[in-house]
């Protein structure tokens, strides 16, 4: 169940880097390129709309600048899986130092720190080439495994194994994502995308009327693995 509630996730967030470190040495796999973590998209900005099926539905929107290093995912749907029903309204904002997952349904929400910031400090420490789209890819268990058109847009297709998740990657832009574990699939799908646009700076904006409490999970982490000893 654990795995599933896992893939679950990573398809409702489509945050890659957010899936969990592969512990895979991959610095090898390209030669050339020295990585620019400034960048982790492959375009500026862009607005991405969402269809999601299967044992989730609803939508999606996906709101970035600043190459991706500024973005917000809204998400309104419904999971359901055996006589267990939720219903998500949620925002998920990385920006800055920070990273806010708000329940818009219950005005209330989380603020941690931003985790590229934190993958961007520990590919630092490897000898990274390539896009730094590619690197959070890889560094999530990722493997390009194939290409394909959609949306009128040359993709490369990624699976991530133990999440039973295949991702259609444009630009390092998730465009569609399919997972199956455990009788479980969710299709999170593209269906409108605008590119090189000017995005409200409220799509970046926590609501006034939300209550945020500061999490640090680096500490939980620690706690975690001190109870576990």
């Amino acid at each position: 169940m654990r795995k599933i509630f896992y893939s679950i996730f990573a398809v409702l967030l489509f945050s890659i880097y957010s899936c969990g470190d592969s512990g895979k040495d991959f610095t090898d796999e390209r030669s050339t390129g020295k990585t620019d973590f400034t960048k982790r998209y492959g375009i500026k900005s862009a607005i991405v709309e969402y269809v999601i099926t299967g044992s989730q539905s609803g939508t999606k929107t996906l709101y970035f600048d600043n190459w991706g290093m500024r973005q917000a995912e809204y998400t309104n749907s419904v999971l359901e899986i055996g006589n267990f029903s939720k219903s998500i309204n949620i925002l998920n904002i990385v920006k800055d130092d920070a990273n806010y997952i708000i329940d818009l349904g219950r005005n209330t929400g989380t603020k941690t720190k931003n985790p590229v910031n934190k993958l961007i400090a520990e590919l630092q420490n490897q000898k990274s080439f390539g896009e730094f789209g590619e690197q959070i890819l890889l560094k999530a268990g990722a493997m390009k495994i194939g290409q394909e058109e959609f949306l009128d847009k040359d993709c490369d297709i990624y699976e991530i194994k133990n999440t039973g998740t295949k991702m259609w990657i444009w630009k390092w832009i998730p465009l569609k994502a399919i997972s199956k574990l455990g009788g479980v699939e969710i299709n999170s799908v593209a269906k409108k995308i605008e590119v090189n646009v000017n995005i409200p700076e409220e799509k970046f904006t926590p609501p006034d009327n939300v209550t945020i409490t500061e999490v640090d999970l680096d500490d939980i982490e620690n706690q975690l693995r001190q109870q576990s000893k």
